[in-house]
């Protein structure tokens, strides 16, 4: 059973990852560069993606990661995921 996806999908993707990064809310911009301006290493792209698959129920193919550097760029891949 997939839920639906809410319209609000880039503040959901912006509040997860607020929290597994541990940084104010304010910080994680939409088009804030996940490595470069939130220090996001591998390790932390590997929790932010579990926090969405036990979420959304998504499993990103790991090929898929190198096109995802902004919290845009996750909400727009956990809808085609999800289609």
């Amino acid at each position: 059973m997939s839920a639906s996806l809410p319209e609000d999908l880039e503040e959901e993707v912006r509040e997860l990852a607020s929290k597994v990064l541990k940084l104010p809310k304010a910080k994680v911009t939409l088009e804030a560069d996940l490595f470069t301006d939130l220090g996001v290493d591998s390790l932390l792209g590997v929790e932010i993606f579990a926090a969405l698959d036990k979420k959304y129920g998504i499993d990103v193919p790991e090929g898929r990661l190198r096109d995802v550097h902004t919290i845009k760029d996750i909400a727009r891949l956990v809808r085609e995921l999800k289609k």
